[in-house]
Order: C-alpha cells, then structure tokens, then sequence
C-alpha cells in the first residue's frame, strides 16, 4: 500500500479539520522523548500481553518500533521492578507512586524525560505506525498541553497522546485529589485532537481482539 499520500486529519476549533499529508511530517527527533506503556497486569488476556507475538513481532517490539524513529529516546514504562520483557532496547522507569495506572506511568515518565513532550503509546497497540505517530508529533504546537488521537468516530485515545512536560504539575494536583481519570486530565487541559484510522489504534484487551 502506497502511504504517501494518506491522509490524517488535525481538528481545530469547532471540528474544523485540516489535512496532515505525510511528507509534510516534521520529525522533531529533539523535541519528544517516547514512552511504551507496558506496566499493566493483563488480566483479561490471561498472560504478559506485552510479549504475545502478531504478525512474528511481539506487540511491544512492533510499538516500540513505531516510536522511535520519531524520538530522542524511548523509554518503557512498568508498575515495578522487573516486569519489563527482556530483549528491550530503551531506558526502564518503574512508577515512583505505586497504585496509580496508567496515569502513574505517565507521571514517571514526564519526571523522566528531558525533553519538551512526552510521546505515549501502550504496549497493546501492536497496529499504530511511525506516520500515525507523526500525525501527532506534527500537530505538537506552543501553548499546548496535548495532543491526543481520535479514532474515525471521534472518541480520544489518551494512551496515543503528546503529553507536554508541564503537564507533570496537573497530574500531581490531580493525584493529591485522588482523581486518575485521564479523560479527568484531558478535560484540564489545553488539547489539539488529531484523528487517525480506528485500525491505528486498536489496543488488544483479550486474545479475541486480534481475530
């Protein structure tokens, strides 16, 4: 399939949407730093969903993939010492506040980075591409706090976001209130939404969901 030309979407405003081409992606390798959740317990799929094999690659090697053309660095995110799967390339940041979700990964990883945004993925979505993830990278523009994916029925996907790393502040006012929605935290925020294929974002909650 020829992707030089498919085209993404980046709302403005009210639903106004202008067209991302790909080779208009600018690769901002210096301003983002990756970050791979891999850090929850998969209990609906019954075993490390993280190293399930698809297509020959294990989920978390074809995100990490994904990511790390885009970044100066790739971190991976788990909830403790020792959960990452071996055979990883990239820098491990275990939650430093246990209990939190996926929102305590990201906090770890905003602590972590040195770079302006944060871009985060999930382990479980082993279908996201480099040129999705530029579509996001792209739309990354002063005075905001996120850029977040939609899916072609406009629902966000806070764990395929841009995160800026003043967003660190919002989430430990958000934690002292013992508030861990991200949905919670999108709606603090000033956020661009860039909508991608549905396809793109497919996370993989159950072995079912790869049939």
């Amino acid at each position: 399939m020829n992707t030089r030309n498919r085209r993404f979407y980046r709302r403005i405003g009210s639903g106004i949407r202008k067209p991302l081409f790909l080779e208009d992606v600018v690769m901002r390798g210096g301003t983002h730093t990756g970050l791979v959740l891999a850090g929850g317990q998969s209990r609906r799929f019954g075993r490390d969903k993280s190293t399930y094999v698809v297509e020959g690659r294990r989920m978390i090697d074809r995100v990490v993939s994904a990511v790390r053309p885009l970044v100066l660095d790739v971190m991976i995110s788990v909830a403790e010492k020792g959960q990452a799967p071996e055979g990883l390339t990239g820098r491990v940041v275990t939650d430093a506040v246990p209990g939190l979700g996926p929102l305590g990964g990201i906090r770890s990883g905003l602590s972590e980075t040195h770079t302006p945004w944060l871009l985060v993925v999930a382990c479980d979505m082993p279908y996201v591409t480099t040129d999705a993830l530029g579509g996001l990278i792209k739309a990354c523009d002063p005075g905001l706090h996120a850029v977040v994916a939609t899916d072609d029925d406009g629902r966000r996907h806070p764990l395929c976001a841009c995160f800026h790393r003043s967003v660190l502040r919002r989430i430990d006012e958000q934690v002292a209130a013992s508030e861990l929605s991200l949905h919670g935290l999108l709606d603090r925020l000033a956020v661009r939404e860039v909508r991608l294929p549905s396809e793109v974002l497919r996370n993989v909650n159950r072995p079912r969901d790869l049939t």
